[in-house]
Parts: structure tokens; C-alpha cells; sequence
């Protein structure tokens, strides 16, 4: 008999791995988008540079782990903007993947990874696959949120995993691994891709982190108020556009707290 190699989105399908809840999803845009993102009320779906000729809207899970070119003396409209949805009815999944395939696409991904191609990695369109993915590497969504993923010993004993499974233990080494310059937290987020336009509803958006200039500009904060309740604002430090994340996601676990999300 030939061997055959287990691919992730299979081997959860067929699993019997629980699925918990999924922690919200977390979309960030550079703040000069801000405003023409509240005149529209809405998300807009970008032609993509990966899945090129496609437009597609982007979040990441639990995370606003998005980044886009680090600046080292930003400007506020540099600064991103994070919508932290939670749908009644999420929109239709276009396909879900483990990871940011921009850092895999654009070869920020270690070798041991990008050693297998980036389309083995696809979950398919099942949200279920969310919470199955969460339950193999890291056990809890708060496990999977604060990034302690399990021990790579307890998962190929429990899971019987052999070189058949090499994908799924080059995952789990990516997510067990601290952050490099290369491959920083996008590499342990889970990524959902809409294939349209999401409208802001104040069902669906548990609140926003904003710059507290745009706060401070006429009009910003009232109208994002007709969709949440929840604003968190954070300074422009004179630090590079990355060391800002690190207030922003303290930013997104208080509207995790105040919304009454518990991970």
C-alpha cells in the first residue's frame, strides 16, 4: 500500500475534535481608510494580490493580528483602525487558512512551512473548521487568543500522527514558535476571507480601536456610536507603526470585557 499525505482541512473534517465557539473576528485597516470606511457604512472587499482577480474582504480570528508596512516615524492615518465583529449571521466564507497567506505568499514564512505549498493549508468554507483548528493546537480559544499553543509531543500522541501528517506538524511548530522580524503573530492567527462587502450593523460590530486623533475629529466618533457602543482609542507614540500593536490588542481585549465576550 502507498503512503498518503493527510492534508489539515481533511483531517479535521474528519475528527472528532470539539468545536467551541469562535472567538470574534477582528479586521484592521490603515486609519486613512477610516473615514470613507463610516461614509459607507461598510467593509468593502479589495482585489487581492494573493488569489489574484478576486476581491475579498479579510479578518483575522480572536486577533488583530493584521500588519501592514511598518513605519518607523508613523503618521496618525498610518495608525490602523480595528472593527471587532461578531455576527448573528456571519457573511458567506470564501475559505479560511491558518495563517496570513500575504506573509506566505509574499515568502515571510519559514522554510519548513513554505516546504509544502500554501494551497495544502486551505480549510475550506465550514466555520466549524474554526473551532476544530483551535481544539488540535491549542485546546481553548483563550489558549489560542493569548498564543499558548500544546506541546507537540501531546498532540502526536493523541493524535497518532506520523510523516504522513507533515503539514499538520509544520503548522503546529509555526504556531509554537515566538515572533521573528519575518513571521510575526500572522503566522499563529487564523485567517477568514468574505468574498463581498460587510456592512456595519450594530448586531454584528462589538466595537472599534481608533487613533485618538481621529476620535478627537468631528463626526468620527458619533457616527461609529450609531454601530457600537464600544470605542477604545490609543496614542501615537514615538515608536515604529508595529510597537503600537501591543496597545491595541490591550485595546480589543477591553471591548472583549465590556461586551461581555467571554473567551
Amino acid at each position: 500500500m502507498k503512503p498518503r499525505e493527510v492534508r489539515l482541512r481533511d483531517f479535521l473534517r474528519l475528527s472528532n475534535l470539539a468545536e467551541p465557539k469562535s472567538p470574534p473576528w477582528v479586521h484592521s485597516a490603515p486609519s486613512s481608510k477610516l473615514i470613507k470606511i463610516i461614509e459607507d457604512e461598510k467593509l468593502l472587499a479589495m482585489r487581492c494580490n494573493v488569489f489574484k482577480k478576486e476581491k475579498l474582504c479579510y479578518l483575522f480570528v480572536g486577533r488583530a493580528a493584521y500588519k501592514g508596512r511598518d513605519s518607523l516615524n508613523p503618521q496618525p492615518w498610518q495608525l490602523p483602525s480595528v472593527f471587532v465583529m461578531r455576527f448573528a449571521k456571519p457573511p458567506p466564507i470564501k475559505r479560511l487558512y491558518p495563517f496570513d497567506t500575504g506573509a506566505f505568499d509574499g515568502n515571510r514564512m519559514p522554510s519548513y512551512l513554505t516546504a509544502f505549498d500554501m494551497e495544502n493549508f486551505e480549510l475550506g468554507s465550514d466555520q466549524a473548521q474554526i473551532g476544530r483548528l483551535i481544539s488540535l493546537y491549542f485546546d481553548t480559544p483563550r489558549r489560542y487568543v493569548d498564543r499558548k499553543s500544546l506541546d507537540e509531543e501531546k498532540i502526536k500522541d493523541e493524535h497518532l500522527l506520523t510523516m504522513s501528517h507533515a503539514e499538520i506538524l509544520a503548522l503546529g511548530k509555526l504556531y509554537r514558535e515566538g515572533s521573528t522580524r519575518n513571521y510575526d503573530d500572522r503566522a499563529a492567527a487564523i485567517e477568514v476571507q468574505i468574498g463581498e462587502d460587510i456592512p456595519l450593523r450594530r448586531e454584528d460590530l462589538l466595537g472599534v480601536v481608533i487613533p485618538e486623533e481621529y476620535a478627537r475629529t468631528e463626526g468620527v466618533r458619533e457616527s461609529l456610536l450609531k454601530f457600537t457602543k464600544h470605542i477604545e482609542t490609543y496614542r501615537l507614540l514615538p515608536l515604529s507603526l508595529n510597537q503600537h500593536y501591543s496597545t491595541i490588542y490591550d485595546c480589543v481585549e477591553r471591548i472583549y470585557n465590556r461586551a461581555g465576550v467571554q473567551i
